[in-house]
């Protein structure tokens, strides 16, 4: 693993992105962008997704030990890991497809694992994963989240507040571990019905349109605000007087209520990362006025055009297709509410506590900044509690400053030599098609390679079938306030996170760097009724704020007028 170092740096330019062990990496870009990761949660983040993403693996017979997370230079960089295959050996590639085909009738783990996915397709396995999540599982990391939340940090002695640091990592890990470990039952059947509708000749933005009304997780804090809207419209209040958050609260009964709940079950999430370095939703009044204004009633999307895809699907397929669709449909529930739940918060409360060892350490000059604590290892936390002189405030002011540099010098996607898949079809049946139900979703979840459409557009993977021309509203940070996105602005951001769906009701459109006709935006914009753009390079370079732009999704594209 390579890390930043003790805060000398280095120049961008002298960066050298070395492969961290032999065979092809590639860089994980959809939940945190191209920024390094911080120091901190490095350790946590690695182990949890080493960990959780071998569960899925096996409940559904993949021919994968498991997906490598290493780190360069702070940037997480993934390699999947063959059956077999020792980590850290240099990959021989393939052999010949009747080998293979061999190999995988009589390795005793892959016929085991082929046994595996003919019973998770037979018994719909992705359904009980769903119902123990709804049924059981979602309470209890919701009440562990809120007994976490409910500790009074302020009030701790610098003793226990280190310890509560310590549970709320542990708390982190073992919630990441479970998003990752349940991301088989979204993952695998909405990525059966994507592989199905290929080989129909329908492309994955158009399945993707299926799943439009089952993702109560990306519409969450619409329908939990809907009092607040009512409320503004029964008292005929224009949103222009509302300053503050207490004056949404003042509005009514319903309305102070649905705000309370809203922000026991919110404020503490993180906003736009994966991470702990960037403000949870609690540290940006302004995004709660946004979401609390905008999130007025869920827009009246219609429900998916089955029909129409259905009709491109040959006859004797049609039956396969229709529960294909119903079976992707009940998956896909659980996606964004798991993230929410298990990732989003745990790693905001994680920030919250370290924020408090940042204060009190910044107010005895030992940090330049309260949040330079997150550039701390957990392993250096301690001994710079106790008043040890390394790392210094210098010090982690540079690791801050570094992590800068590179983020503003985007690190390589790929590292380390091509390698060569083996052929699906050397596989046997149940588990080739799990295995290319599970790519079809990555791919469809990951940023098209850039093209060129001229100089004053930039182009991705369109969702919706509405041209739409507004004002642009670039916010590289998401770091919104609610008077700087105007009703109708085009938002255009490297991506977007839960905490912003509140406002795609009032967004004309939407356009994202990163991400493909699954990820995130993709989802809540189809959710939203709202055109987008995703996997748009350097949208937010080349687009500037304020420009008047054109949004095309059924070509992909994002013209300056």
């Amino acid at each position: 693993m390579s890390e930043l170092g003790d805060g000398s740096g280095t120049a961008p330019s002298e960066l050298v992105f070395e492969p961290p062990a032999p065979g092809r990496w590639e860089l994980e870009t959809a939940h945190h962008g191209l920024r390094p990761l911080s120091p901190f949660l490095r350790h946590a983040y690695q182990r949890a997704f080493e960990g959780g993403i071998v569960e899925p693996m096996e409940r559904y017979g993949l021919p994968l030990a498991t997906v490598q997370a290493e780190f360069v230079h702070g940037c997480l960089y993934m390699r999947p890991l063959a059956i077999g295959e020792k980590p850290g050996s240099t990959p021989k590639g393939p052999p010949p497809t009747f080998v293979m085909k061999l190999i995988a009738r009589l390795h005793p783990e892959l016929r085991r694992r082929s046994k595996t996915a003919e019973r998770a397709f037979a018994e719909r396995r992705w359904r009980q994963e769903v119902d123990q999540w709804f049924d059981h599982d979602r309470a209890a990391q919701l009440a562990k989240n809120l007994a976490i939340q409910d500790v009074d940090v302020g009030s701790l002695g610098d003793g226990e507040l280190q310890s509560h640091v310590e549970r709320a990592l542990s708390h982190f890990e073992e919630s990441a571990r479970r998003n990752l470990a349940t991301h088989g039952g979204d993952l695998i059947p909405s990525g059966d019905l994507i592989a199905h509708c290929e080989d129909w000749g329908i492309d994955a933005n158009d399945a993707a349109a299926l799943l439009v009304g089952s993702s109560p997780g990306a519409v969450e804090t619409a329908v939990m605000l809907r009092p607040v809207a009512a409320a503004i419209r029964r008292g005929g209040v224009p949103a222009v007087s509302i300053a503050t958050v207490d004056d949404v609260r003042s509005l009514d009964a319903g309305a102070r209520s649905a705000v309370d709940t809203w922000l026991e079950l919110h404020q503490w999430r993180t906003v736009t990362s994966d991470d702990i370095d960037r403000p949870t939703l609690a540290e940006v009044p302004d995004l709660q006025l946004s979401a609390l204004l905008h999130a007025a009633e869920l827009l009246d999307v219609a429900e998916p055009d089955a029909a129409a895809v259905r009709s491109r699907v040959p006859r004797e397929h049609r039956a396969t297709f229709d529960e294909l669709v119903v079976e992707a449909r009940y998956g896909h529930r659980q996606r964004d509410d798991i993230r929410g739940l298990c990732w989003d918060w745990p790693c905001g409360l994680l920030r919250r506590a370290l924020l408090e060892i940042g204060q009190r350490l910044h107010a005895a000059g030992r940090l330049r900044e309260s949040d330079h604590v997150v550039e701390l290892f957990p392993e250096e936390l301690p001994r710079v509690m106790r008043g040890a002189d390394a790392p210094s405030a210098d010090a982690l002011a540079e690791r801050a400053a570094e992590r800068d540099r590179i983020e503003a010098t985007p690190p390589p996607r790929w590292l380390g030599a091509e390698e060569a898949d083996p052929p699906l079809d050397a596989f046997p049946a149940p588990m080739a098609r799990a295995t290319r139900a599970l790519l079809a979703n990555l791919m469809a979840d990951q940023t098209p390679p850039p093209t060129t459409r001229g100089a004053t557009a930039v182009s991705g993977v369109g969702v919706g079938d509405t041209v739409y021309r507004g004002r642009a509203c670039v916010v590289r940070d998401l770091m919104l306030s609610h008077d700087q996105l105007q009703p109708g602005d085009v938002l255009i951001a490297p991506f977007t996170g839960p905490s912003i769906n509140s406002l795609l009701p009032v967004v004309g459109a939407l356009v994202v760097e990163e991400g493909g006709p699954l990820c995130h935006a993709a989802i809540v914009a189809r959710e939203f009724g709202c055109s987008a753009v995703t996997g748009a390079h350097e949208a937010t370079t080349r687009i500037p704020h304020g420009a008047d732009v054109e949004v095309d999704p059924v070509h992909g594209t994002v013209t300056i007028l």
